[in-house]
């Protein structure tokens, strides 16, 4: 398995992922399930267990074809449901290429799951145990490797931007930074949806708050930890 850092929060709130590949990832996805908790993944599970304890292939519904299943995807899949359908301390994403992502602050519980997987391609994020209390303080915190110069990096929504503030930007590069294609995008439509700029700090961004608050989505801390391993 492979492990990664967590730097900052996922979705603001779960300090640990799981990331796993599996052919049936699409039967987890949200909007396929009912009233009941995971009803589809049950009936389709149901529906491939009976399959199997007949002796007959496994199959997934993709488009207009019947595609094969592996044995490994099918009991991971159970495996999945079995520790889903007893817990709600997770958020779960299905991402293109049979990807599923379990995002939770219970690290037992997604360590145990994917020491049962069958699958290898597996991948654990969770942060060291010293940035813990750090990353879910009330401030959105994100650990950088360098000391930052502007220790903010704001998160735009896709409220319009009155354009002029193109030219506030030009005229306070020593408060602010924009990449050239958020600079341009302003510039010339108004549009920053999905973009960001840093701003130097809490100060600078009041005064960022009085010309297009109704326009920003979120604001990041950029903190540097010194890394004593190195």
């Amino acid at each position: 398995m492979k492990h990664s850092e967590t730097r900052k929060l996922f979705f603001t709130e779960y300090l640990y992922k799981l990331v796993l590949r599996n052919d049936l990832s699409n039967i987890f996805r949200t909007e396929l399930q009912g009233k009941e908790k995971l009803s589809h993944v049950r009936k389709e599970l149901d529906r491939l267990t009976e399959s199997y304890r007949n002796n007959l292939p496994l199959y997934k519904k993709a488009w207009r074809a019947d595609v094969v299943l592996s044995e490994s995807d099918y009991f991971d899949a159970i495996t999945v449901y079995n520790t889903l359908k007893i817990t709600s301390d997770y958020k779960i994403r299905i991402d293109p290429y049979s990807q599923i992502t379990l995002f939770s602050n219970n690290k037992i519980l997604l360590l145990d799951l994917a020491n049962k997987l069958r699958t290898s391609h597996t991948e654990f994020w969770e942060p060291k145990d010293e940035h813990i209390i750090l990353l879910t303080s009330k401030t959105k915190i994100k650990i950088v490797d360098t000391p930052p110069t502007l220790e903010l990096k704001v998160y735009f929504n896709s409220k319009k931007v009155n354009t002029e503030f193109a030219s506030w930007v030009n005229a306070n590069r020593d408060k602010c930074k924009m990449g050239n294609v958020a600079f341009n995008s302003i510039h010339k439509h108004g549009y920053l949806s999905g973009l960001y700029m840093f701003i130097r700090d809490e100060k600078v961004l009041n005064l960022v708050m009085l010309i297009v608050g109704n326009s920003i989505r979120s604001v990041e801390k950029l903190v540097y930890v010194p890394n004593i391993d190195k």
